[in-house]
């Protein structure tokens, strides 16, 4: 295995750590503005906004990990 893809691959994982952080955050926003009594809908569409953009930022940090380990 080469050097630029080990490198590759350590980077994408520290990205990948980073990003599902920032989906962890964002879901838990998202669930506590969605659970509360009192909505707040412009809060609530933002967090789902920020929601889908870390879930799919990291989906496809995800799905190029995975195609480097093949």
């Amino acid at each position: 295995m080469s050097l630029a893809i080990i490198d590759r691959r350590r980077d994408l994982a520290a990205r990948c750590e980073t990003a599902t952080r920032q989906w962890l955050a964002a879901r838990a926003t998202y669930r506590r503005l969605h659970e509360a009594s009192v909505k707040d809908f412009i809060a609530l569409r933002e967090a789902a906004r920020r929601l889908d953009q870390a879930e799919r930022g990291r989906t496809a940090l995800l799905r190029e990990l995975k195609a480097l380990a093949d």
